[in-house]
C-alpha cells in the first residue's frame, strides 16, 4: 500500500473512531440515565411504603394514645408558628399568633414567646422554616402528657444552601384544656459523624 492511500485511510478511520467512541460514550451515558431512572423510582416506591406505614401508626396512635396524638398534632401546629419566620415583623409577633395553643404561663415563662430586642432577623437576613419534628413522650395521662420534642427547622442566608438546626425541648401538654402548659427549649441536638469509620 502507498503512502498516499495509507494517508487517506488514517484521515477515513480518525472520523469513523471518533463517531464509534461518541456512540459508546453515549451508551455509557444511557446506561447511567436509566440506571439512575430505576433507583429513582425504588426510592419512589420506599418513599409511598413509608409514608403508609407512617399513616398506619398514626392511626394506632389515635386509637391506642388519643392524649398523645392530640399533643403531637397540636405541637406541630405551634411549632409551625413558632419556626417559620421569613420577617422580623413574623418573630416579633409569634408569642401573639401562639396564644391560642399556651397557658398564659409559657407566654411569660417561655424563651419562644420573648420579643427579640436585638433585631436578629432584620440583622442577618436569616429565613427560618419549620421542617418536622420528633415527639418523644416520657408519660401520658388523662391530665398530662410530658415528653421531649426534637425541632427540625431549616434556615438560610439569602441564595445560601439550608442548613439544619434541631432544637430540643422539654414539652407538657393537657388534654383537658387542649393546651401546652410547658415549652422549655434546652438547647440544641448536633449530630456528629466520624468519617474514619466509612
Amino acid at each position: 500500500m502507498s503512502k498516499v492511500n495509507k494517508k487517506i485511510a488514517l484521515l477515513w478511520a480518525i472520523p469513523a473512531l471518533m463517531v464509534i467512541a461518541g456512540l459508546g460514550f453515549w451508551l455509557a451515558t444511557q446506561v447511567t440515565v436509566k440506571t439512575h431512572q430505576s433507583a429513582s423510582n425504588e426510592l419512589a416506591v420506599e418513599e409511598s411504603k413509608l409514608i403508609n406505614k407512617k399513616s398506619k401508626v398514626g392511626t394506632v396512635l389515635d386509637s391506642k394514645q388519643p392524649n398523645v396524638s392530640a399533643a403531637s398534632n397540636l405541637l406541630d401546629k405551634l411549632f409551625t408558628l413558632d419556626w417559620t419566620i421569613a420577617f422580623q415583623k413574623e418573630f416579633d409577633a409569634k408569642a401573639k399568633q401562639m396564644t391560642p395553643y399556651v397557658t398564659q404561663d409559657v407566654v411569660k415563662n417561655s424563651l419562644d414567646c420573648k420579643a427579640d430586642p436585638d433585631k436578629m432577623i432584620t440583622q442577618t437576613g436569616v429565613v427560618m422554616t419549620y421542617d418536622h419534628m420528633d415527639f418523644l413522650p416520657t408519660s401520658a395521662s388523662a391530665t398530662a402528657v410530658k415528653g421531649k420534642v426534637i425541632v427540625f427547622v431549616k434556615s438560610h442566608l439569602k441564595d445560601s444552601a439550608d442548613a439544619t438546626t434541631r432544637f430540643v425541648y422539654n414539652v407538657s401538654y393537657n388534654p383537658k384544656t387542649n393546651l401546652v402548659t410547658q415549652l422549655d427549649r434546652v438547647g440544641t441536638y448536633q449530630l456528629q459523624s466520624d468519617s474514619s469509620v466509612l
